[in-house]
C-alpha cells in the first residue's frame, strides 16, 4: 500500500504522526510524507525523505497574527484572526498536495493530523481515496470529555460540543468551500464530521483511554483510541536526543553539562512550553527562580521555539538557529546556575523521569511525556485543546491547570507548583502513568487503523 502522509503544524502535531509513517514503511508499505517546511529537518534526519507542504509553522506561530491579533480586546478584530488562522496555508497545502499525489503517481490513502484536515478531506474526495486523520485529543461531539471546564452530565457536555462544531463551521465554511471549488468540487452545507463520518473515513484518537473511560465505547472502531503515539528509541537517536533515561546518562547533545547537573541536586521542576510563544521571557524566569527559591525546589527550563537568549543571563552561549527552525539556546543558565537552568529542546523521554513535576501548556505530546514518567503537572494553557488536557489532569488528581498569562504573576506558579508537588498528587501520577498503554502498542494499533481505512 501507497500512504500520502499531509502534516502540517507545529512539531507537536507532526512528530507522533512520523512514529506511525515509520511503522508503516517497517511494514513493507509505501509513504510518502509531506511535512510543514520548518520540520522537514526534522524528518530528514528519521529518513523520511520529507516534502515540504504547507507553509511555515513557527514563522505563523510568531506572527503578529497569532500573538497580537487572535488575543485582541477588540472582539471584530479577534474574530477575523480566528478565521484567518483557521485556514492559514490551506492554498499552499492544497496544491502542494496535489502535486505530491501527481508526482507519486497516486495513492490508497490519505493520512493526515488534525490541522489541515479539511483540506486533505478535499483531496481524498476529489481523488476517491480513502482517509485516515489522527486526533491528539477528543474534538469530536461526545457525552464523555467536556471541551470547557465546569460542564458536567453527558447531556450538557454534548451539547457544548455541538456548539463549538457549529462555532468552528462558521470560522472555515467560506474557506473550505473555496477550497472544495478549486478542486472542483461542489459546495457543501454540512460540516466535516458529518461528511467524515458519511464517508466512512477513520478518526484516530492518538490518547490514551484511561484518561475518558468510555469514550471508546461511544464512538466506535471508526474512531478507535490508540494510546498515545512516540518515537522508539532508534527513531529519538536518530534525531540526536536519546538518552538512557531515569538514572542513566543522556547523549552530550547540544548541553553537555545537562547530564551533570541534573546528578548534581534533587530532581528538579520541568518548565517547558513548546512552541508556544512565551511573550516575556525574562518574567517567567524570574517567576521561576522565585518559586524554586520559596518552594526549595531546582528547575530545568526548556525554552522550546522562543528566544531566552536575552533573559537567561550571559554565562551560557547566544541563541542560535536549531535545525528544526527552533532558536535552539541550549546551555544557557538560568537567574541562579544551581537553582535553575535553561536549555533549548529536550528529550522528554530522556530527561522527564529524572524530574519530579513538569510545568507545561498542555499539548497533548508534552502531557504524555509528563504522564508516562509518573509526574504530577502544572498546566499553564493557552488555547485550543490545552485548558481540556488541563482539567482532564486536574479530574484525575495528578494535575492543576492556569492561564498561560497568569503565571508571571506574584505567587501564581509558585502556588500551583505547591499544590502538585505533595505525596499524594505524586503517588496518583506514577500509578496513572504505570496504566498507560505503551507507545509501540499505540503506534501499532494506529498504524493497523491506517492500512483498514477503505476508499469511499
Amino acid at each position: 500500500m501507497r500512504h500520502v502522509m499531509a502534516l502540517v503544524g507545529s512539531r507537536g502535531d507532526v512528530q507522533p504522526a512520523l512514529a506511525v509513517a515509520l511503522e508503516l514503511r517497517r511494514r513493507g508499505d509505501e509513504v510518502v510524507t509531506g511535512v510543514a517546511p520548518n520540520l522537514v529537518p526534522l524528518a530528514a534526519r528519521l529518513g523520511l525523505d520529507p516534502v515540504p507542504l504547507g507553509i511555515d509553522s513557527g514563522a505563523l506561530l510568531g506572527s503578529d497574527l497569532v500573538r497580537r491579533d487572535m488575543r485582541s480586546a477588540h472582539p471584530v478584530r479577534r474574530v477575523r484572526a480566528l478565521r484567518a488562522v483557521a485556514s492559514a496555508g490551506w492554498d499552499e497545502l492544497r496544491t502542494g498536495l496535489i502535486a505530491l499525489l501527481d508526482d507519486v503517481g497516486g495513492a490508497d490513502t490519505v493520512v493526515t493530523g488534525l490541522l489541515g484536515q479539511e483540506v486533505a478531506a478535499a483531496v481524498a474526495e476529489r481523488r476517491g481515496l480513502a482517509m485516515a486523520a489522527l486526533h491528539y485529543c477528543p474534538v469530536r461531539a461526545n457525552r464523555v470529555v467536556s471541551p470547557v471546564s465546569g460542564v458536567r452530565g453527558p447531556g450538557a457536555t454534548r451539547a457544548v460540543w455541538a456548539l463549538g462544531e457549529r462555532v468552528r463551521w462558521g470560522l472555515t465554511r467560506r474557506a473550505e468551500n473555496a477550497q472544495r471549488a478549486a478542486l472542483g468540487l461542489g459546495g457543501t452545507r454540512v460540516h466535516l464530521p458529518t461528511r467524515l463520518r458519511a464517508a466512512g473515513a477513520v478518526e484516530i484518537q492518538a490518547y490514551d483511554p484511561v484518561l475518558a473511560p468510555g469514550l471508546a465505547d461511544e464512538w466506535g472502531p471508526r474512531r478507535p483510541l490508540t494510546g498515545f503515539l512516540a518515537l522508539d528509541d532508534a527513531a529519538r537517536a536518530r534525531l540526536g536526543e536519546a538518552g538512557a533515561g531515569s538514572g542513566g546518562s543522556l547523549d552530550p547533545g547540544p548541553d553537555a553539562g545537562l547530564d551533570s547537573w541534573l546528578e548534581d541536586g534533587e530532581p528538579p521542576v520541568y518548565v517547558g512550553f513548546g512552541s508556544m510563544p512565551v511573550v516575556d521571557p525574562a518574567a517567567l524566569l524570574a517567576a521561576v527562580d522565585a518559586a524554586c527559591a520559596d518552594l526549595g525546589v531546582r528547575a530545568l527550563v526548556s525554552a522550546g521555539w522562543n528566544d531566552f537568549s536575552g533573559a537567561a543571563g550571559s554565562d551560557g552561549p547566544a541563541g542560535q538557529s536549531g535545525a528544526d527552525g527552533q532558536p535552539g539556546q541550549t546551555g544557557q543558565l538560568g537567574p541562579d546556575t544551581k537553582r535553575v537552568r535553561v536549555v533549548g529542546a529536550v528529550d522528554h523521554a530522556a530527561v522527564l523521569p529524572r524530574c519530579r513535576a513538569a510545568v507545561h501548556h498542555g499539548g497533548a505530546g508534552t502531557t504524555a511525556a509528563a504522564l508516562r514518567a509518573g509526574l504530577p503537572a502544572v498546566v499553564g494553557w493557552y488555547s485550543a485543546d490545552q485548558p481540556m488536557w488541563g482539567e482532564l489532569l486536574r479530574g484525575a488528581g495528578v494535575g492543576v491547570a492556569r492561564r498561560a498569562s497568569t503565571l508571571t504573576q506574584p505567587g501564581v506558579l509558585a502556588g500551583a507548583l505547591a499544590a502538585v508537588l505533595d505525596d499524594a498528587t505524586a503517588a496518583r501520577a506514577a500509578a496513572l502513568g504505570s496504566r498507560l498503554r505503551p507507545p509501540a502498542e499505540a503506534v501499532a494499533a494506529a498504524a493497523d487503523a491506517i492500512t483498514g481505512a477503505h476508499r469511499p
